[in-house]
C-alpha cells in the first residue's frame, strides 16, 4: 500500500460509500480512527524526554504577614519564573505556593500565610513540580543518569498520606503523576499572515515556557490552533493555517494542561531526569498530511472513515466497517506492538527495594492489586 495523504483518504471514503456533503463527519472519523490505532504502546512512537530540574532559591530574607498573601523579600532577587513554585518559611512545615510575581522583593501567594507574623524570616522557594512534554501520551520509567539509579512511581494518594509535608531535599528518588493543571500563557503579543503557519509574537519569550511544544494549542481570537514547534521566542508554527490574517498587537492565550510530576525529596540541584514516553501522533488537519502510521497500515483509516459515513446511509454496514476496522487494529497491534505497558518496570520490585518500608510503615501488600469478591 503506498503512502496517502489525509486527502487521499478522505476522497476515497466519498468515493466507496457514496456520500458526499459530510466531509468534515469523515474527517473527523478518519483523526477518531488514527487516536484509536494509537492507543497501544507502539514503538515507532517512542521517544525520550528529560526534565532539567532546578535548585532551590534561599538568598535574603522575608516578611511574612499573618493571614496576608503578601511576601516582602530584603535582598532577594525574586523572579517572574517562580510563579507556580513553593515557598516555606524557615523550619516551618507548612508551604505555600507563589501566585503572582510583583517585584524583586515581592511576591504574592495563592493562599494567605498562617504563620506567626516576622521580619528577617529565612525562606526556601523551591520546585518539585514539573511538566512532561504537551505531546506525551503515556511516560515509562524515569532516571538519572548521573547516579544510575531509576525513579519509584507512587501513588499520590499514598504519597500525600506518608508525606503530607515533604521536605527532604536531596536528589529525587520517587516521582508522583500529579495529574494536570490547566495554566495559560498570555504575555506579549502575535501576528500571522492568512494562509500561513507562521506566528511570530512580540514581547513573547516561548522558548522560555514549561511545557509548551508539540501539541499545545494556542487560541487567537475564536479561533484554535495546535502547536507544531517553538522555532525561538518571538516564532511558533502551527500545524494549521491561519484562517484569517492576524494584525500585529492580536493578544493571544496559549492553553498548558500537560501531565504534572512531582519529584520526591525535593530537587537540590540542577540535574537532568530521563524518560521514555509514547507521543502523540501528529494530527490530521490539512490535505497534504501523511497519517503517524506505517505506511502499510495507511488503508486502515479508510476504513475508519467508512464507519461513519456509512452511519449515514446503513447503519448495518457501518457496524460491519467497524468489525473490519477493530480487526484490522488488532492485526497491526500484533504485529508492532511489543513493548511494556507499564507505566513503571518493575514497579513492585522497585518499592521494594527503594520505597524503604520501615521508613513509611507501609503495608506489606502495598501496589499489589486488590481483588473484589462479589
Amino acid at each position: 500500500m503506498p503512502r496517502l495523504q489525509f486527502s487521499t483518504i478522505y476522497t476515497r471514503v466519498e468515493s466507496i460509500s457514496n456520500v458526499t456533503g459530510q466531509r468534515a463527519l469523515i474527517k473527523d472519523s478518519i483523526q477518531m480512527g488514527l487516536d484509536k490505532l494509537t492507543a497501544a504502546d507502539l514503538p515507532y512512537l517512542m521517544t525520550e524526554g528529560f526534565i532539567a530540574t532546578i535548585a532551590p532559591y534561599e538568598t535574603g530574607t522575608v516578611t511574612a504577614t499573618n493571614a496576608s498573601k503578601t511576601i516582602t523579600g530584603s535582598g532577594t532577587t525574586f523572579t517572574a519564573a517562580m510563579v507556580g513554585r513553593k515557598i516555606r518559611m524557615g523550619s516551618e512545615n507548612a508551604y505555600y505556593r507563589i501566585s503572582a510575581f510583583v517585584s524583586t522583593t515581592e511576591v504574592t501567594l495563592e493562599a494567605a500565610y498562617q504563620g506567626t507574623t516576622e521580619a528577617g524570616k529565612t525562606f526556601s522557594i523551591y520546585k518539585d513540580e514539573y511538566r512532561l512534554p504537551a505531546d506525551c501520551d503515556v511516560y515509562k520509567v524515569m532516571r538519572q543518569i548521573e547516579n544510575g539509579i531509576a525513579l519509584v512511581g507512587i501513588e499520590p494518594t499514598a504519597f500525600d498520606i506518608y508525606e503530607p509535608t515533604p521536605q527532604s531535599k536531596g536528589s529525587p528518588d520517587f516521582e508522583i503523576l500529579s495529574g494536570t493543571k490547566l495554566d495559560t500563557y498570555t504575555t506579549g503579543t502575535l501576528s500571522g499572515t492568512v494562509n500561513l503557519s507562521v506566528l511570530t509574537g512580540s514581547s513573547t519569550v516561548w522558548t522560555g515556557v514549561e511545557g509548551l511544544g508539540r501539541g499545545s494549542r494556542i487560541t487567537i481570537g475564536s479561533n484554535v490552533y495546535t502547536v507544531k514547534s517553538v522555532d525561538s521566542n518571538t516564532q511558533i508554527t502551527i500545524y494549521e493555517k491561519l484562517s484569517v490574517t492576524v494584525s500585529a498587537g492580536t493578544s493571544y492565550t496559549i492553553h498548558l494542561d500537560n501531565y504534572i510530576i512531582q519529584f520526591f525529596p525535593i530537587p537540590d540541584a540542577a540535574e537532568n531526569i530521563y524518560f521514555r514516553y509514547q507521543r502523540i501522533p501528529f494530527p490530521l488537519i490539512n490535505d497534504e498530511d501523511i497519517p503517524d502510521l506505517p505506511e502499510k497500515y495507511h488503508y486502515i483509516l479508510i476504513t475508519a472513515g467508512l464507519i461513519w459515513a456509512w452511519m449515514t446511509k446503513d447503519k448495518d454496514e457501518a457496524t460491519k466497517q467497524e468489525a473490519m476496522f477493530n480487526a484490522q487494529k488488532q492485526e497491526m497491534w500484533a504485529r508492532i506492538g511489543n513493548i511494556s505497558r507499564s507505566l513503571s518496570f518493575p514497579r513492585r520490585s522497585q518499592d521494594d527495594i527503594a520505597m524503604n518500608r520501615r521508613r513509611y510503615n507501609l503495608p506489606a501488600d502495598y501496589g499489589v492489586p486488590i481483588s473484589y469478591n462479589r
